[in-house]
């Protein structure tokens, strides 16, 4: 049984169409990628599934029960977690602080290698452990399933691969993850497949060394702002 499992999903916001019949599965122990040239639908359809907004049409069934129409504190309390593209950690706490009001304590900090940090506050750390903060405080509430909102984001070369190791141990524990990424070299190395969105449209799913080569992949790329390294 998929853990998720997304059929038909639409979504409009007055005349412009954000998602038409978006259907794809998450299985067990996978770590999925979407992919999409600015404007594809990629946030819409993360806002839709952890219950920031509703569809139109369609249902999204996370372990086997509906979640549609569900509120985000629920979908959490089901194990649905997600980070958000703009990071969102309590600035003016420590670190440790962050953690435990989120449910978690010192084992969450040294699963993203921040226990040295537990005292700093959160506002003097750099983007890469901003980054790994927020990662935290997801896994301080037990996910299910994590989705990662382009956790690449603004890193240099070195936070990214931290952070790819990071993940890597998360899918060693099983963990199910959906990333959604710009940066496509850091997405292909963690990721196990991939689905490419398009004007609202999946356009591509398959492994991720077939989408450079896929040629509506291409088409929708170069048709925007190009490949991103």
């Amino acid at each position: 049984m998929a853990v998720l499992k997304v059929e038909g999903i639409e979504k409009k916001f007055g005349e412009l169409v954000a998602l038409n019949g978006v259907s794809f599965e998450v299985h067990d122990r996978e770590c999925l990628g979407i992919m999409g040239p600015n404007g594809a639908g990629k946030t819409t359809l993360f806002n839709v599934i952890s219950g920031f907004i509703k569809p139109d049409r369609g249902d999204i069934r996370f372990r086997g029960e509906s979640i549609v129409g569900k509120k985000p504190s629920r979908l959490v309390k089901m194990g649905l977690v997600r980070t958000f593209q703009l990071i969102k950690v309590f600035k003016q706490m420590t670190v440790e602080e962050n953690v435990v009001a989120a449910g978690g304590g010192m084992d969450e900090l040294e699963r993203v290698g921040l226990e040295k940090k537990k005292g700093i506050i959160a506002s003097s750390l750099s983007q890469g452990e901003l980054r790994r903060l927020s990662v935290a405080l997801a896994l301080a509430t037990k996910p299910k399933m994590l989705m990662l909102d382009e956790p690449f984001s603004g890193l240099s070369t070195s936070e990214s691969r931290e952070l790819e190791s990071i993940i890597e141990s998360l899918k060693g524990d099983g963990i199910p993850l959906v990333v959604i990424e710009h940066k496509l070299k850091e997405l292909f190395n963690v990721v196990d497949r991939l689905i490419v969105l398009n004007y609202g449209q999946v356009i591509f799913e398959g492994q991720p060394e077939d989408a450079v080569r896929d040629e509506a992949v291409v088409e929708a790329y170069l048709g925007g702002n190009g490949f991103e390294g």
